[in-house]
């Protein structure tokens, strides 16, 4: 056989058996709308109402096992003020956490669920959810199923919000951005996340409406939360600011 009849057929036998290059999605587009940018960042603290109580039922998963907790919320987010009572189904206090003016009180009435583990759960979640503030210097980039993703790296960790693009009406021309997760981010890994539902049954208006469920989980501390959120008050003098518009 010729030289090159040799190589013909060698190259023929290595394509037969080489596999198929994989082909990865294209990394999120980067968006350079500073509006845009900063209308997302300044509305993360004004996701919720200045002032406002709730009741959560919760089923919490720690060590393999589930309780079933009760929590009665009341959040002054201009005072950085939380106040939670926990209870078990039958009514009896399990814990209670208060801030105010820096200084946080925790007292727990029960041994597996000690003071300083609250502390670095629970009163961290509610931080998280409820008095977050706005990202120094974040950058902006369009992600998978639409979603708009706000980040930036603190510290060797990634904090990032996801924002969703909903039409107020199909004629106004305005959209809203609903807030749909947050998360934590270090070594390529996600350690905290927070996803969020809605059913927009709390309130009248798409802009108003707050999440009916929220699901959040540590990896570092290993527990799960699952949040219904049965009951959303706001006092009637409390101008609502929550959502963006743009």
């Amino acid at each position: 056989m010729a030289p090159s009849m040799i190589l013909v057929a060698l190259f023929i036998l290595l394509a037969g058996c080489s596999t198929k290059p994989q082909i990865s999605a294209p990394p999120p587009g980067k968006i350079e709308d500073q509006g845009l940018i900063s209308k997302l960042n300044i509305g993360i603290p004004n996701q919720y109402p200045n002032r406002f109580k709730a009741v959560h039922h919760v089923a919490l998963t720690l060590l393999g096992k589930t309780y079933v907790l009760n929590g009665y919320l009341s959040v002054n987010r201009l005072e950085k003020q939380i106040h939670l009572i926990a209870q078990n189904d039958m009514g009896g206090t399990l814990f209670e956490i208060h801030t105010q003016g820096g200084e946080t009180s925790i007292q727990s009435n029960t041994n597996f669920l000690k003071p300083s583990w609250l502390e670095k759960s629970v009163l961290k979640d509610l931080e998280n959810l409820y008095l977050n503030t706005p990202l120094p210097s974040p950058a902006l980039s369009r992600g998978h199923d639409n979603l708009f993703l706000l980040s930036e790296n603190q510290e060797e960790v990634c904090q990032r919000y996801l924002f969703k693009k909903e039409p107020i009406r199909q004629t106004s021309g305005q959209n809203y951005y609903k807030l749909m997760g947050y998360k934590q981010i270090k070594n390529r890994k996600e350690i905290y996340a927070i996803a969020y539902s809605y059913d927009g049954k709390n309130t009248g208006r798409i802009t108003e409406q707050y999440p009916s469920f929220i699901a959040l989980e540590d990896h570092t501390l290993h527990y799960q939360l699952k949040i219904n959120i049965q009951y959303f008050f706001t006092p009637s003098d409390t101008p609502d600011t929550a959502g963006i518009k743009d």
